[in-house]
């Protein structure tokens, strides 16, 4: 199943990526970069590192 790179993190969410909110931001990457590569257009390192960010600013905790 190949997943397109979205800039946009809602539909990257609706479309089933996962963003890891803990660990740490590397291996958060890591995982997000697995989950993409998938036969489509592979975003930078840095474009899902900003993504990777974002989610995480917005995320308060249990």
């Amino acid at each position: 199943m190949a997943t397109e790179w979205i800039p946009d993190y809602g539909e990257l969410l609706k479309r089933g990526v996962t963003i890891p909110l803990d660990g740490t931001e590397d291996d958060a990457v890591t995982a997000v970069l697995q989950q993409l590569d998938a036969g489509g257009p592979l975003p930078s390192e840095t474009d899902v590192r900003q993504l990777v960010q974002d989610a995480r600013a917005g995320y308060q905790g249990d």
